[in-house]
């Protein structure tokens, strides 16, 4: 993830953007917050810096040419000319509110801002965020005056309360930048932050490739949400490939990992819709992060279900041998049982 600790803030602009299908307007602000103290610093840091959990990157596109990006274009021109910050901070609302045509859409305060002293990938950068905030939290406020007190209350935010935002960073501009986006959004509003406003695609690279990848092996796992023993194989054959090197063969992997010609096939089936799904087409042969590949065990499910209402919980599959368990079914009774074998 990207590093804020030595982060800072150095211009701040606050905005409203209503819904455009209700004529609710807009409202540009005209001053510009750049004397930000060390203390304001640290907690807007605190709420946009912390909700980023996810290293997925993006990048800015455009169908026909990427000059033609409006965000794309006025955070350039942020970072080339911070004196037109205000100006090009305005011209982003208003691209916002062109876009905020679906009755559903709610107004918000849209917090624009510019940041230095952020390390992207071992890279010293600087920063633009852009996030709307819709939703506030009430927050009670109490006072002493000559032995009374007296309790009022006010509206903020905080980190929980985002689900509109990214970081634009002052990299790769010339092949359309390098972005961090909020993963909150629901089907809606990923559409019209994402698509529309925005206009952006995740960036294909080892990260993308292998959690993909990562997320194509569960998807595969929950076909065989009834056989422990083929979800364990299947854990230590692909723990093995993946560890045996830097690189991955989608057609090699089946071989390697599946015996049976027909599970083969089963999972190529499961890559292909997952690529129709999520429009993404991946190469014959690409390497693999690390990182992602630590975290494979961490999201297989490890529950079998006994029935409707029993579940037994492996901690370890690829510790498992066929051995520790028997599954069969009682005709007298007419159920399923299974012996379980354990230390």
């Amino acid at each position: 993830m990207p590093d804020f600790s030595y982060a800072k803030i150095n211009q701040l602009v606050v905005h409203f953007v209503g819904n455009k299908a209700q004529e609710e307007g807009y409202e540009a602000a005209n001053n510009v917050l750049s004397e930000i103290g060390s203390d304001l610093n640290f907690n807007l840091g605190t709420i946009f810096f912390e909700p980023f959990t996810k290293e997925n990157y993006f990048h800015f596109t455009h169908e026909s040419e990427l000059s033609f990006n409006e965000v794309y274009t006025y955070s350039r021109n942020i970072f080339n000319d911070p004196e037109q910050f205000l100006e090009d901070s305005t011209s982003i609302l208003k691209h916002l509110y062109s876009e905020s045509t679906h009755p559903n859409i709610k107004s918000g305060d849209l917090w624009i801002f510019t940041v230095e002293n952020v390390i992207v990938e071992g890279e010293m950068t600087s920063g633009i965020g852009i996030f709307k905030v819709e939703n506030k939290e009430i927050f009670l406020k109490n006072d002493f005056q000559n032995a009374e007190f007296e309790i009022g209350y006010d509206k903020g935010i905080n980190g929980t309360d985002l689900d509109k935002g990214c970081f634009i960073f002052d990299l790769e501009q010339e092949t359309g930048g390098k972005l961090l986006i909020l993963d909150r959004l629901n089907k809606n509003d990923s559409i019209y932050w994402k698509d529309r406003f925005l206009n952006v695609e995740q960036t294909a690279d080892e990260r993308f490739y292998t959690e993909s990848f990562v997320n194509i092996c569960t998807d595969y796992i929950k076909q065989k949400e009834e056989s422990l023993i083929e979800k364990s194989n299947f854990v230590k054959a692909t723990s093995e490939y993946l560890l045996s090197g830097a690189e991955l063969d989608i057609d090699d992997f089946a071989e390697k990992t599946l015996e049976k010609p027909y599970e083969q096939a089963e999972f190529k089936t499961v890559v292909e819709n997952f690529e129709r799904e999520n429009n993404i087409q991946f190469p014959e042969k690409f390497d693999l992060d690390e990182e992602k590949v630590e975290k494979l065990s961490k999201k297989i499910r490890k529950t079998l279900k006994l029935g409707r209402n029993m579940a037994l919980v492996i901690k370890d599959l690829e510790q498992l041998e066929e051995s520790d368990f028997v599954q069969g079914y009682d005709e007298q009774k007419g159920k399923h049982f299974m012996i379980v074998y354990y230390d």
